[in-house]
């Protein structure tokens, strides 16, 4: 239910380190990726602003907050690199596209005023996501006297029961085709009402119309009553979002935004979409990958949905499917990774109860629809336990190559078994690949997992979907603290799954930081709230976060925000300065937490969902008190050495807690210095292999332990 209402490093490069074959977002941030999302608007772009951020020690601005327009962008650029900041920038094109609606034959015109009002009657555009933004019209300014108000009122018709917009104009104008703002989503091929009023006895105008009925979607009024004998002069811009109706921006678009940033100072990448169902996904993989024919330097970010997005909203609960029998066999093309040397396992979804007594079902990897070479194959001859069976190939592949799966039946039993599941008619869910049915492709893509067991129409489901569109960084967002003082159900089961894929992806992954209340839904949160949350998804490997909000918003589609960063009138919260040292802090941290891959994460003191992992007795790190409620990060860099970072799962608490560290004692134990980034002493006693360590509420800490233990 986040941003509903959005439409969401000038320092020596780091050499950082991803799990094996992992390829880094361009250009990297140094020390450590730490963003603000919703930053001050165009009037308060300014370099003192972008100052401010910087003194937050954050580094990275996701564009937002209607910046969104080349010049605007360029301002924000400069701002940002004058203040070692990098911007992902907002380009409108990316969600918009825009049109024109008008009627432009003139001929002669009308007066308006208290007397007399004039109005039109439209249609709407087909197709869905259709937003009105401003209605144009043709007055003669000279003929507009000074104070005089003219008003333009949007209506679902001339009867002007329910009113959807207004805006007014004082004159004189210094244009003859003034705009009216309206800005309303309207109803496909609906018809609509403008009229135009003076708040004066002194007549306006000409108001420019035609000199015959020239527009067949609607007609004339004068005061309240149709006029059948012209139509008024009007222009009508409209937007229509880009991925709606099966769209996506168009490829002229996409190639002016990459020729037109690619080159400028201050770039980090481009914000493509927040929140997107699977049904985008691949849309925007293809625009992520026809930005990096104009612009390979820099990265495409997108923003997923949390654990408690509806399945809806996730959009992992519409598909189709097909039978397999013996005179039907269902196949898909797919691309291996460009990393990927071996396939395991392959996952389809299949309808287990349709499977009976005697059948069989057997999956064939081939080098393509041709069948050529056989590279493997292996049979599931009895019923399995769930609707996702996995069957184990163990073969070797080549890295970005492509290749074909087929499905087919023994015969045996009723003779068919299905659905097996892919998506709707024309409806792609993988952008390098297609489904077949019979050795002939289809318009849709089966459901399928490689190297995974995982269960279709999951949160899951969503997130490995995405992971295979290869995007630069896997980002999301998870606002846990609720109004009444509690927490969500599923932070931590959305960061484990979080964390599992962006490994299995070999991407690094950023998270949203609650920053801001919503009036009835989330609460403001507290010092110890903010560092909660960040260090939290630091024990699960986060790479980077960002920071929601940073202004705070106007009230917007019922939500009104509270407590942001920044106050509404710009000026700083105190969390501004909680947030300056929590960063400071993470950057100290910085060097050592971009060289490390998350082996682990334990809980002890109690399982807070039941979705993550218990300490388990045999590791090596243990609390002495089990009670103690601790989240457990377990790390190792490339040359093997193991990090561990401690977090107090307690938002309220301080806690003091000793660790037992064996049974083979450590000869020492390092913590990194939040103040410097060094390696400092604790009091770790060797001999006992004890370690005693403060926490405040919410703080986690890292320690390293000597390379080769």
């Amino acid at each position: 239910m986040k941003k509903r209402f959005f439409g969401l490093l000038a320092a020596a490069l780091l050499t950082v380190c991803h799990p094996a074959g992992a390829a880094a977002y361009s250009p990297p941030i140094s020390p450590f990726p730490i963003g603000i999302f919703w930053p001050p608007g165009p009037s308060e772009t300014t370099d003192a602003r972008n100052a401010e951020i910087a003194n937050m020690n954050a580094n990275l601005i996701i564009g937002s907050n209607n910046i969104s327009t080349p010049a605007l962008n360029d301002i924000a650029l400069f701002h940002a690199y004058n203040n070692g900041l990098r911007l992902i920038v907002d380009d409108r094109r990316f969600v918009w596209r825009d049109f024109l609606l008008d009627q432009t034959s003139t001929g002669f015109g009308f007066n308006v005023s208290t007397a007399s009002s004039i109005g039109q009657t439209f249609t709407a555009p087909l197709g869905s996501g259709i937003a009105l933004n401003t209605i144009e019209l043709f007055i003669d300014k000279d003929n507009w006297p000074a104070g005089v108000t003219l008003t333009l009122s949007l209506y679902t018709s001339p009867a002007k029961t329910t009113l959807l917009a207004t805006d007014s104009i004082t004159g004189p104008p210094d244009t003859y085709f003034p705009n009216f703002r309206v800005y309303k989503y309207l109803t496909p091929g609906a018809s609509y009402y403008f009229e135009l009023t003076s708040d004066s006895a002194t007549p306006v105008g000409w108001v420019v119309t035609s000199n015959a009925d020239v527009y067949a979607g609607g007609q004339s009024y004068i005061n309240g009553t149709p006029h059948g004998g012209f139509d008024l002069w009007f222009r009508m811009p409209f937007s229509q979002k880009v991925h709606e109706d099966g769209g996506a921006p168009d490829i002229a678009d996409i190639d002016a935004i990459a020729a037109y940033y690619g080159g400028k100072n201050g770039l980090q990448g481009y914000h493509l979409y927040d929140e997107p169902s699977v049904h985008e996904m691949t849309r925007l993989q293809q625009t992520s990958e026809r930005l990096k024919l104009g612009d390979p330097n820099h990265m495409s970010f997108v923003n997923l949905f949390p654990t408690y997005a509806s399945a809806a909203q996730l959009g992992v609960d519409q598909f189709s499917g097909e039978f397999v029998n013996v005179s039907q066999r269902l196949g898909q093309t797919f691309r291996t990774k460009s990393w990927q040397t071996s396939i395991d396992t392959v996952q389809l979804w299949i309808d287990n109860g349709t499977w009976g007594s005697g059948e069989a079902l057997t999956l064939s990897l081939w080098d393509s629809p041709s069948k050529t070479n056989l590279i493997a194959q292996h049979t599931i001859s009895s019923k399995p336990a769930n609707n996702w069976p996995q069957f184990h190939l163990s073969a070797s592949v080549s890295p970005n190559t492509d290749y074909y799966m087929e499905l087919t039946h023994n015969g045996g039993g009723d003779g068919q078994i299905g659905w097996v599941v892919r998506s709707h008619t024309n409806s792609d869910w993988y952008l390098h690949g297609t489904g077949y049915v019979n050795g002939a492709p289809i318009a849709a893509d089966f459901w399928f997992t490689v190297n995974q067991n995982i269960q279709g129409g999951t949160y899951e489901d969503y997130v490995y979907r995405w992971t295979q569109t290869n995007p630069d960084v896997l980002v999301f967002d998870h606002y846990p603290f609720l109004v009444g003082g509690g927490m969500t159900n599923s932070y931590y089961t959305n960061l484990e799954i979080i964390r599992r894929q962006a490994l299995a992806a070999r991407i690094d992954f950023w998270a949203y930081i609650q920053a801001v209340g919503i009036n009835g839904y989330y609460r403001t949160p507290s010092q110890s709230d903010m560092r909660y949350q960040i260090y939290t998804n630091l024990a699960y490997g986060a790479k980077g976060y960002i920071y929601f909000t940073y202004w705070t918003p106007a009230s917007s589609g019922g939500e009104t925000f509270e407590n942001g960063l920044l106050l509404p009138d710009g000026t700083r919260n105190v969390s501004y300065d909680w947030a300056k040292d929590l960063n400071a802090e993470v950057l100290n941290l910085g060097p050592t937490l971009m060289s490390l891959t998350s082996e682990a994460v334990y809980h002890s003191g109690g399982l807070p969902e039941p979705t993550v992992t218990a300490l388990p007795s045999g590791f090596f790190w243990q609390p002495t008190d089990a009670s103690a409620p601790l989240v457990i990060g377990y790390f190792k860099n490339a040359s093997g050495r193991k990090y561990v970072m401690v977090v107090n799962r307690s938002v309220t608490q301080p806690r003091t807690v000793t660790f037992q560290l064996g049974p083979s004692k450590p000869s020492d134990v390092k913590e990194i210095s939040k103040t410097t980034g060094a390696e400092v002493s604790t009091d770790y006693n060797a001999s006992t292999g004890t370690l005693t360590v403060s926490f405040l509420p919410g703080e986690g800490r890292l320690f390293a332990l000597p390379l080769g233990y």
